[in-house]
């Protein structure tokens, strides 16, 4: 059996692309690949907290214990035995697998050992696909997903060191250390690198599943400028994590407050932009060098920062009209009242 391993990178389309695999299911399945269900997650959260081993910190292990109510050893023999029930029931040549979590939550190769042990080792064939994009549009991406789920930090830091989440090198050639470098498939995520300019495409054709994708909507509801500002404020009182577990007090706040004083996203300044994504060229130049050596320009990545204002706008105050229209969406959501049209 074949393995094709889609490992992200967070903030590249994984939703979508999930999303119309699912959609495929059975189509693929016909053709005979396999897009196991797992334990009914569309993007393979499973098989990242697989690949983790145990870690009772982490935000997405605490939330999919609590989503199946297992503890971790259960939870592993409950997907090692859905899988088999799937590949049984499929009988494929090929597995496919994505989930984004394993490129940041699998930060060292004793990891990703444990995901290639856990799916095994007999695999005639492995493909593990990756999208890389530019370190500072991850970051923008990443803030505002961050703020929904009800994280923190600051937008673009500037790093003692370079952190692992943005080092696009070590990350393959974690992948390689244990799948071999030939196995490495990376795809530059921007538009005018992807087939037909579309991430969901590109990903079919690169996979070779031999189909058609579904047409999709929009599948990630934007953050405005001012609803980061609010989630932000109320990230700090009411975390989605509390003495390790899942905050019963939070609720679906961003669900509460997604149609209230919509707009663009808060961006950074230019200067900041410029320099958060510095700190990352020599790595990206290693990464050109060893798994993309055909790129033909200087550095792995565009470097356009047209599309950033001159000045930021992070941390506009809300006036205290905005703050009551926020407070009304949460009261009318609390209550089951409709909001004002």
């Amino acid at each position: 059996m074949k393995l094709i391993l889609h490992i992200g990178t967070e903030k590249t389309g994984t939703t979508s692309i999930q999303h119309a695999l699912a959609r495929s299911r059975d189509q693929l399945g016909r053709n005979g690949i396999l897009y196991p269900k797992l334990l009914n997650t569309e993007n393979h959260m499973e098989i990242a907290v697989a690949g983790m081993g145990l870690r009772p910190d982490d935000t997405i292990q605490i939330q999919e214990l609590a989503r199946t109510g297992h503890d971790l050893p259960t939870y592993l023999d409950a997907v090692r035995g859905a899988l088999a029930t799937d590949i049984d029931a499929v009988k494929p040549h090929t597995l496919l697998i994505s989930n984004e979590h394993l490129h940041s939550r699998l930060p060292n190769v004793e990891d990703v050992e444990r995901l290639a042990e856990f799916l095994g080792r007999d695999f005639d064939d492995v493909k593990v696909i990756v999208y890389l994009r530019r370190q500072d549009r991850m970051a923008v991406s990443l803030h505002s997903t961050r703020l929904k789920g009800g994280g923190m930090g600051e937008m673009l830091p500037i790093y003692h060191a370079p952190p692992a989440y943005y080092d696009l090198n070590a990350l393959m050639e974690r992948y390689a250390a244990v799948f071999g470098a030939q196995a490495i498939v990376p795809r530059i995520y921007h538009r005018s690198e992807l087939r037909g300019g579309d991430v969901v495409q590109d990903f079919y054709a690169t996979a070779g599943l031999g189909i058609t994708p579904p047409q999709l909507n929009n599948q990630n509801t934007s953050v405005s400028r001012r609803q980061a500002r609010f989630l932000k404020l109320m990230n700090e009182r009411l975390p989605l994590i509390k003495d390790g577990k899942i905050n019963p007090a939070r609720g679906p706040i961003f669900f509460a407050i997604h149609k209230v004083l919509p707009g663009s996203a808060a961006r950074p300044s230019r200067d900041e932009a410029v320099r958060f994504q510095a700190q990352f060229d020599a790595l990206n130049r290693l990464a050109r060098d060893r798994f993309l050596p055909e790129v033909d320009r200087p550095a792995l990545f565009d470097d356009d920062f047209s599309s950033y204002p001159e000045i930021g706008d992070l941390d506009q105050p809300l006036t205290e009209e905005e703050l009551a229209d926020f407070a009304e969406a949460l009261w009318r959501f609390a209550r089951n009242q409709p909001a004002e049209p």
